[in-house]
């Protein structure tokens, strides 16, 4: 089980760089079904009587559980699944762009940001965090005013793993930077919470 892990991990962070502008479609094809294959190469959560394998709502308190801070700026996440950094070795998350991922069986996340070039409108960072060829939109996208940020969120169906069948996706603009976020969650009201859960805890430095 570990080494299978170890050995999917590289193929998870080449995958995700997906979500990096490109120049031509092809590449992110490519790199889609790769994200595919690793997903759906993940091991199943054993069902046991007294385990329940979906994400449940951290509390919001005062302690770094639940709660990641980096990058100047926070973001809340369950608290049993930590971020790794999923840009390439050799070109690592900054200020101005960066890419955090997290996996388990019955859950993937990513959350990815770059300078807004001055625009208020982040709807670029929903197209920009979709897998070509695996994600779809799903109903209306939902335009709130959270807090001080104004979130523009969404369903998504995913093809991306058996297990994972859809999930959602949501963007905001903090300061002078665009944030772009996804889940796949083996439902949507686990998705809806997951965003809340996030949303609520995020603040930048503006």
């Amino acid at each position: 089980m570990r080494k299978t892990t170890l050995f999917l991990l590289p193929l998870l962070i080449l995958s995700l760089s997906a979500c990096k502008p490109e120049s031509s479609t092809a590449p992110k094809n490519e790199i889609g079904l790769a994200v595919a294959g690793t997903l759906a190469a993940l091991p199943q959560p054993t069902i046991q009587p007294t385990y329940t394998p979906y994400p449940t709502i951290t509390p919001h308190t005062s302690t770094l559980n639940g709660l990641f801070c980096e990058y100047e700026f926070c973001i809340g996440h369950p608290a049993n699944l930590a971020f790794f950094d999923a840009q390439q070795a050799e070109n690592p998350s900054v200020y101005s762009e960066g890419m955090l991922a997290s996996y388990r069986p019955d859950l993937f996340s990513l959350v990815i940001w770059q300078l807004n070039h001055e625009t208020d409108d982040p709807q670029f960072m929903l197209e920009l965090i979709m897998q070509e060829g695996l994600d779809e939109r799903r109903g209306t996208l939902d335009v709130n005013l959270l807090g001080d940020l104004i979130t523009f969120y969404s369903i998504i169906d995913t093809s991306a793993s058996e297990i994972l069948p859809t999930g959602s996706i949501a963007a905001w603009i903090c300061g002078d930077r665009a944030f772009g976020w996804k889940v796949y969650t083996p439902t949507e009201e686990i998705a809806q919470q997951l965003f809340e859960e996030a949303i609520k805890k995020f603040r930048c430095q503006e």
